[in-house]
C-alpha cells in the first residue's frame, strides 16, 4: 500500500502527469476494504501532497482522500490541505467568473463546470488562455470535486470547532452560488454549529425549553428532534414524529440506496424569530438569531401542515437535540416581554421573495 503513494511521490518529483494519472488508477484499483484497512495511514501523505499537484489532478486526488476520511482516515490531519485547496478554487472560480463576464459580458452564460474547455473556446479566450485563464478555469471546473472532499472532512466536530476561517469560506460560497449553482452541501458543513444553546419559547403555553444541539443540518431535521424532545417528552401537546422519524434525524444509519423507504414526519411547529419573523424549514439553525447572547427560537402551531421526509441532509453527521431545562411562564416573563407578533404569511412570503 506505501508503494501506491511512493508512486505518486515519484510522480511529483519527476513532473509527469502521466505517471500521476497513472498511480491514481492503481490507488482506485486496489479493492475498498484494503484501502479503508490503511486509510489511516496513507490519507494524510496523500493529502500533504495536494498542493504539489497540478489543479485538476490535486482535486481528483482530493475526492480519494474524502473518501479515505469516509473510510476512517484522520480528518483532523487531511482537513487542512482538502480545506486551502478549497478556498483557492472558490477565489479562482469567483475571478474566473469576474473575467468572462468582463470579456463577454453578462448575457454570456458561464461554461458548464462539468465540461473540460475545448480548443475553440481556448483560442477564442485568447493568446493569454495559458498565463491568465488557465488556473482559474480549472478552479472553475474542479469547484464540485472540492466541495466533496470538504464535506469528508467537515463532518468531523474536531476539524469544525478549530477551523478559524469558517466564515470566510460560506461568503465565497454565497458569492460564487448565482453562477456556479448549487453548493449547499458545503456550505451546510460550514454552517453547522455544535454545542450551541438554544433558547425555545412556545407562545401558546409561555413556557422556555434551554436546550442545546450539535450537528443539525437542517431546519426540518430541527423540527423533527424539537417535536421528539418536546411532544414526545410531554412537555407540549400535539403529535410527535415516530422513534423512527427521530432516530433519522439523531444518529441512525441512513441507507443511501434505499431513500423513498425514509420515514415521514408532520410538522408540528412554525418556527420565528423573536421579532416575529419566520424562519423558514428550508434553512439551518445557524438562521435562529443570537438575541442577548443566546440563539432564541419562538414556536408557533404550523400555518401550513405538510408531511417532509425525516432524514439528515448530512448523513454522515449525526444530530443531537437535549433539553437542559423547563422554564415555566413567570420565568419565561422577561424573554416574551421582547417578543413580537408572528408576521402574516403575505409579509413573510414577500421577504422570502425579496432574498429574506
Amino acid at each position: 500500500m506505501h508503494a501506491a503513494v511512493d508512486a505518486v511521490e515519484a510522480a511529483i518529483a519527476a513532473r509527469k502527469t502521466s505517471l500521476l494519472e497513472a498511480a491514481y488508477r492503481d490507488l482506485s484499483s486496489i479493492p475498498k476494504s484494503e484501502l479503508a484497512g490503511h486509510s489511516a495511514e496513507i490519507a494524510p501523505r496523500l493529502a500533504g501532497l495536494l498542493s504539489e499537484m497540478p489543479e485538476w489532478h490535486a482535486a481528483v486526488y482530493a475526492v480519494l482522500v474524502g473518501a479515505l476520511v469516509e473510510w476512517n482516515a484522520d480528518a483532523a490531519a487531511c482537513a487542512p490541505h482538502i480545506l486551502r485547496g478549497l478556498q483557492e478554487s472558490l477565489e479562482r472560480a469567483l475571478e474566473f467568473a469576474r473575467l468572462w463576464r468582463e470579456r463577454f459580458g453578462d448575457d454570456e452564460d458561464l461554461p458548464d463546470p462539468a465540461e473540460m474547455p475545448s480548443e475553440e473556446l481556448q483560442a477564442e479566450l485568447g493568446p493569454d488562455y495559458g498565463t491568465v485563464w488557465h488556473a482559474l478555469y480549472f478552479g472553475w471546473l474542479t469547484l464540485h470535486r472540492w466541495e466533496m472532499a470538504a464535506v469528508a472532512v467537515l463532518a468531523d466536530p474536531g476539524v469544525r470547532r478549530t477551523l478559524a476561517n469558517r466564515s470566510e469560506l460560506v461568503e465565497l460560497t454565497e458569492r460564487i452560488e448565482p453562477d456556479y449553482g448549487d453548493l449547499q452541501c458545503v456550505q451546510r458543513a460550514l454552517l453547522l454549529l455544535d454545542e450551541e444553546p438554544l433558547l425555545v419559547l412556545d407562545r401558546a403555553s409561555r413556557r422556555g425549553f434551554r436546550m442545546r444541539m450539535s450537528g443539525i443540518s437542517g431546519n426540518y431535521q430541527l423540527q423533527t428532534l424539537l417535536a421528539g424532545v418536546l411532544i414526545g417528552g410531554g412537555h407540549l401537546p400535539g403529535e410527535a414524529p415516530s422513534p423512527e422519524a427521530v432516530a433519522m434525524c439523531g444518529d441512525a444509519k441512513i441507507d443511501m440506496d434505499n431513500l423513498d423507504a425514509l420515514p415521514h414526519a408532520l410538522e408540528c411547529f412554525n418556527f420565528a424569530e423573536p421579532s416575529g419573523r419566520w424562519i423558514w424549514s428550508a434553512t439551518t439553525p445557524s438562521r435562529i438569531p443570537v438575541v442577548d447572547g443566546i440563539r432564541q427560537l419562538v414556536l408557533d402551531p404550523p400555518v401550513f401542515r405538510h408531511h417532509y421526509q425525516a432524514v439528515r441532509f448530512l448523513p454522515r453527521v449525526p444530530g443531537r437535540l437535549v433539553i437542559e431545562a423547563v422554564l415555566e411562564p413567570d420565568e419565561t416573563a422577561p424573554y416574551f416581554a421582547k417578543v413580537q407578533e408572528l408576521m402574516s404569511w403575505e409579509e413573510a412570503g414577500r421577504l422570502a421573495a425579496d432574498g429574506y
